[in-house]
Formats: structure tokens, sequence, C-alpha cells
């Protein structure tokens, strides 16, 4: 289905019965990523998936200030007053904004391979995204040079016997068109909430899930988010790094499906 949203349309998929789960994909990705979760997820949830702003099919013009909104958008097409909301990579950082402006419309918040608002963590400087390199290259016109650097990244690596994942991750890098990065600027990854401080205020069951390959700065981050948040704990995957639902899809799965109907079935008692 298509849902308007402020500069355009929102490309989103639903599919499924039972309590609302929300899935927010990284940067330079769209709602394929999560082939490998939404024919297990939606057994037991409403699954959706979208693809963002400037990703995908979606042609809402890019603009993460709008992200939060634009989830309320698909929540109210959807009559979802509260949900499970599970973000990757940069999904995550804007889906702990949105649990922190809107905390009463969580059932949980799960977050993978996550970077946390405001908290600079030093770390191998190859571990660092060039957003200013990749943004000069795209506005020279040479985004194929741009996504060939971006796969060579740490992050994105998937080891050796991920044919298939590595194929799925190219046909999405292949169709992104880097309309995020010709306006670039390093303000516009910031924002003026206090994540942390409010995230450690935050009150709903939150799942952490880390590669145990992931890179030291985003391991890092995922301590933090342990430190903080009062009612949070963390999985390890052991064969992955930071795209462990690709890699481990289903050891993912049941984790998510254990953690977010726990939830459930605890709030049922208490009603």
């Amino acid at each position: 289905m298509w849902i308007d949203v402020d500069a355009g349309r929102l490309f989103v998929r639903h599919e499924g019965e039972g309590a609302p789960l929300l899935l927010m994909h990284g940067w330079t990705l769209d709602q394929r990523m999560f082939q490998p979760q939404m024919p297990r997820l939606s057994e037991r949830f409403h699954v959706i998936s979208f693809d963002r702003r400037g990703f995908g099919r979606s042609d809402a013009t890019p603009d993460l200030d709008l992200e939060l909104d634009d989830l309320d958008r698909i929540a109210d097409a959807l009559s979802l007053d509260t949900l499970h909301l599970l973000g990757m990579s940069q999904g995550g950082r804007l889906a702990m904004r949105y649990a922190v402006t809107r905390p009463q419309r969580l059932r949980s918040l799960v977050l993978q391979g996550a970077v946390v608002d405001g908290l600079d963590i030093d770390g191998p400087e190859h571990e660092r995204i060039p957003f200013p390199e990749y943004a000069d290259l795209v506005s020279a016109g040479k985004i194929d040079v741009m996504r060939r650097r971006w796969l060579g990244h740490p992050v994105l690596a998937l080891g050796p016997g991920h044919d298939d994942e590595q194929r799925l991750l190219n046909e999405i890098l292949d169709d992104y068109t880097g309309a995020d990065l010709l306006a670039f600027s390093p303000d516009k990854l910031a924002t003026s909430l206090d994540v942390l401080g409010k995230l450690a205020r935050f009150h709903a069951p939150t799942l952490i899930l880390t590669g145990a390959s992931e890179t030291g700065r985003l391991k890092a981050h995922a301590q933090k988010l342990l430190e903080v948040i009062p009612d949070s704990r963390e999985v390890i995957f052991e064969h992955s790094g930071h795209l462990s639902n690709l890699t481990e899809p289903e050891l993912y799965n049941e984790q998510v499906i254990l953690f977010c109907a726990g939830v459930d079935e605890a709030a049922s008692l208490t009603e």
C-alpha cells in the first residue's frame, strides 16, 4: 500500500495478524532487507515494513526530521494504537527518537546495530561511515563508486557462505539513488533531543541485538544502551556482524518472536 506523508508517499507492506510489529531498515537499504523476517514473524504478528523516505520505492523527500511523523502516519493509517518497533542501524537511531517522544505508542523497542544520538565513541577510523566523502561522490555523478566503497565497509560485511544474502544486498544497493546525500550536511544527522537522558526514563521493554563481529564502536553503543535503559537486555549473534537479520535469520526471528510475545503476555496479565 501507499501512504501519503509530507512531501510525497511511502511504500508500505504489511501481513499477518496479531500485535503490530513495525520494522525500520537502515541507511541505503529498503524494506527488502527484511525478506528473511516477514514470513516467519507474520505467523505471530501483524508485521509492517516500509521504504523510508529517500529509499526504495518511496518517493517522499529525504528528511530525517520528518520520519517520526511518518511513523505516526503509518500507525494511524493502519489503526494501530500501540506497536512493537524494531529499528536496524540508522532505523534504530530513529526508533530511539520515536521511543523518547512517543513512549505511549510503544509496546517494546528492539534495536539492531543502532547508533545513539549524542554519543561519540572513539574507534578505528575505518569503522566510521565517511558521509562527506560519499556525498561528494554522489554529487559528482559517481554513485557507482560510492556504492562499491560502501559495500566494502565493515558494517556491510556478511562473511563467507552467504551468497544469496549478498545478492539481495547488492540488488538493494543497486537501487539506492543517493537522494539523501545530494543535500547532505553533518547537521542533518543530528537532533536536539537528549536521547540518552530520556532513555534513562524509558520504561518499555527493550531488546538489543548485537553481532559478535559487529564493529567495536557499535558494540560500545549497545553497551551504553544496556547501561542506560532500565528494562533492557541483549542477544549476541555469534556468527554475525552488523546484518544479523540476514546472516542468522532463524535465530534472529525466534529471538524477536520470543521477546515481543513475552512482552504481550506480561502486559495481558496486568490488564
